[in-house]
């Protein structure tokens, strides 16, 4: 459910918590509305709700592929110390499973989890730094009409 908004056209500030949990929800961090994305890859210039700039500057979103990539990582290193404990009981244990695991994740997860890491980092960029006044509330053609 979008966030409320006043008669001046402004939304509420949403918590850190709920503006993270919007992100994991692929919703807009300020409002949380959804439809932000025109396809799985490609994010709408603005949400559709509140009207808050998506992309806040040039390569904003490479703190989205540095989550990305923390994620994927991270569940590398929980396969790899999986296998490590497994071959450590048995060491007869096969490596194969763990290699094809492993390319699963590293190939699949970052194209599934890659929308879920910009609207994540969309929301902690908003937590860090908040919308000014005059960004984001611009009319529904996005040209300055109120």
């Amino acid at each position: 459910m979008p966030a409320p908004v006043s008669r001046r056209g402004t939304v509420a500030k949403a918590s850190v918590t709920r503006m993270l949990l919007r992100g994991m929800a692929r919703h807009c961090p300020r409002c949380g509305s959804g439809g932000i994305f025109a396809s799985w890859f490609r994010l709408q210039e603005r949400c559709p709700s509140c009207r808050l700039r998506l992309e806040r500057e040039n390569d904003f979103f490479l703190g989205g592929y540095v989550i990305n990539l923390a994620v994927t990582e991270g569940l590398l290193a929980l396969a790899l110390m999986i296998y490590v404990l497994r071959i450590t009981a048995d060491p007869g244990t096969s490596l194969v499973p763990v290699l094809v695991v492993g390319g699963i994740i590293s190939l699949v997860l970052p194209v599934l989890f890659f929308p879920f890491s910009r609207t994540i980092w969309m929301a902690i960029d908003l937590a860090m730094r908040p919308v000014p006044r005059d960004e984001g509330e611009e009319g529904p053609a996005g040209r300055g009409q109120a």
